[in-house]
């Protein structure tokens, strides 16, 4: 029971306020990234911190995929298995397709000053190391008082995905498939879903980027991350 049974109500995004984190141009390119890995799939933060570019398929149709395997253990310092230990695949929405490609074409030189490789993580730290869970709470936070919106956890962009996914009439047993691998049971064992399918789940969930917009006077980007 939750302390505050008003509270998990609120522990979510809306769709607007979702596109404006992952297009607004007064927020740094690299955390508009990982904010569109986390709204875009439902990860954990520790998964989307431990992604790196080999696990990423972009030829796979008619979506995307990523294998989602591993998840940075922020205490112990290394990368594990996933919590559910079951390997993932997780369709690329379009838009997350559209922002990675760029990200990998030239966002990402341009952040850490060389191409990426393919064992590089997505979206490392400016020292090309894993992202702190309390570095990217501390920066949500600071994000979204700059766009004039409430504060949330990040654990909360997990929750948004599926909300916004089942709103836009997603099935739910077949959306758990994607944030959470199959159930444990003997019948999960046994099952394999269709690529297709899933990837047909994720599609309806509605979302765009907003077009490109150009900060205000003195309104320069929040500073990088110091891990």
């Amino acid at each position: 029971m939750d302390k505050n049974p008003e509270w998990r109500s609120t522990a979510v995004f809306t769709r607007e306020e979702v596109e404006a984190l992952l297009s607004d141009a007064r927020l740094p390119e690299d955390r508009c990234i990982l904010y569109a890995l986390l709204f875009l799939t439902g990860m954990r933060i520790g998964e989307a911190v431990a992604l790196r570019w080999n696990a990423w398929d972009p030829s796979a149709r008619p979506l995307g995929r990523l294998w989602v395997s591993r998840a940075f253990h922020r205490n112990q310092r290394r990368e594990k298995s996933v919590k559910t230990e079951r390997l993932r695949e997780v369709p690329v929405h379009p838009v997350l397709a559209c922002v990675l490609a760029a990200w990998h074409h030239e966002g990402w030189e341009r952040k850490q000053g060389r191409a990426p490789t393919a064992a590089d993580l997505v979206v490392p730290s400016r020292r090309g190391e894993h992202r702190r869970d309390p570095v990217v709470h501390a920066q949500l936070l600071e994000d979204l008082e700059l766009l004039g919106l409430r504060g949330r956890r990040v654990h909360d962009t997990r929750r948004t995905f599926i909300s916004l996914a089942l709103a836009d009439g997603a099935d739910r047993d077949k959306l758990a498939w994607v944030t959470h691998g199959p159930k444990g049971d003997i019948v999960g064992l046994y099952t394999t879903l269709p690529w297709e399918s899933l990837c047909t789940e994720v599609a309806k969930l509605k979302a765009e980027l907003r077009p490109p917009s150009t900060p205000p006077a003195g309104g320069a980007p929040p500073s990088d991350e110091a891990p």
